[in-house]
């Protein structure tokens, strides 16, 4: 059978959360800094700006987004034969992606999720409408595969929005929801899981990757370890990465990344899963005025964005007491990667 493009019908829909109370006018939002600048890294993405410095990570091998890719793909096989044995009566599979970035992530996942099974349709849900037609784009675009299928993006807030606004799988599909590129620990892990949760039906898969740390379980009150002391913190600490944690402050105010004191340190401010460790990164010293008012801003200390990295054994556990079951999991270099399923 010949291969051919994607090439199928793609719809775009805007959610509800597109408009509601976090997307007031500009003012209310990038005149107000401590709204703007939230570690949970709401607007990071937003605006065609903020949207490139987020490319500019991906494009970074020191980041490690082309080394997620291939660990992605080496992985797949054994978590798509785990998929086989629990829904052995249907060859189709919907993909639905909660952020797709860049869409090079996504594009690995359908292509080694034909290997085993008919894509019946991709969906995509970003806040980040620059985002989101990008990773479409690339979506659309892409070559290999067997079948033309849908492509569905909604641009909303995955977190908020309605379940009745997903895909669903009326052709008795295996529908996997896929939260990936690090992003579980962007949040407060027991909030977003829940909430992902209620978006999926009985049956439904989730799966998900992790950043790991080495430094072992870390029992609670143990003092934090050194951030240099463990090999994945260097993923951080790069041009790249300081341009994009300091984007809402650039969209907000004068002040330029290049010029910024920006610092990393290990806490535990965000995470509420067991043995894990926020890289907490901040600005020292901002001495600035807002853009669109004018206002004088001097903060010794402002606290850009939140990451997290795991202990596998202690998150292991952890997703055990989600409600959701845990049906694999594994490990390549410093990514966990795990399959959910909601009973």
């Amino acid at each position: 059978m010949p291969l051919r493009s994607v090439n199928g019908r793609v719809t775009f829909t805007v959610d509800p959360t597109m408009y509601g109370e976090l997307y007031a006018p500009p003012l209310e939002v990038y005149g107000n800094l401590d709204r703007v600048v939230r570690p949970d890294l709401h607007y990071h993405y937003s605006s065609p700006v903020c949207a490139q410095r987020w490319l500019n990570v991906c494009d970074d091998p020191a980041y490690g987004h082309q080394r997620l890719l291939q660990q992605v793909e080496a992985v797949f096989p054994e978590m798509l034969s785990t998929l086989r044995r629990r829904r052995p009566t249907s060859a189709l599979v919907h993909l639905v992606s909660l952020g797709p970035g860049d869409g090079t992530l996504d594009l690995q996942m359908l292509r080694s999720l034909e290997e085993e099974f008919s894509i019946s349709s991709y969906c995509a849900l970003d806040f980040s409408f620059d985002l989101l037609r990008r990773a479409v784009n690339r979506i659309a675009g892409g070559d290999g595969f067997r079948d033309a299928f849908p492509i569905n993006a909604i641009c909303g807030d995955f977190t908020d929005v309605s379940p009745t606004r997903i895909c669903p799988s009326e052709d008795g599909a295996n529908r996997i929801f896929a939260l990936t590129g690090f992003t579980l620990g962007n949040y407060n892990e027991d909030g977003l899981i829940r909430g992902i949760s209620e978006l999926m039906g009985p049956g439904d898969h989730l799966f998900v990757d992790a950043r790991l740390h080495r430094f072992g379980p870390l029992p609670k009150g143990a003092p934090m370890p050194e951030l240099a002391s463990d090999a994945w913190s260097g993923s951080y600490d790069i041009p790249s990465v300081r341009g994009f944690v300091f984007g809402p402050v650039e969209m907000a105010t004068e002040a330029r990344a290049e010029d910024a004191d920006i610092a990393f340190e290990l806490s535990r401010v965000l995470t509420t899963v067991p043995g894990a460790v926020n890289v907490s990164i901040h600005c020292r010293n901002l001495d600035t005025r807002m853009r669109l008012t004018g206002e004088p801003i001097s903060r010794p200390r402002l606290d850009l964005a939140v990451t997290t990295a795991y202990d596998f054994p202690g998150l292991q556990t952890w997703f055990a007491g989600t409600g959701l079951s845990l049906e694999w999991s594994g490990t390549t270099g410093d990514v966990g990667f795990f399959l959910l399923r909601k009973p």
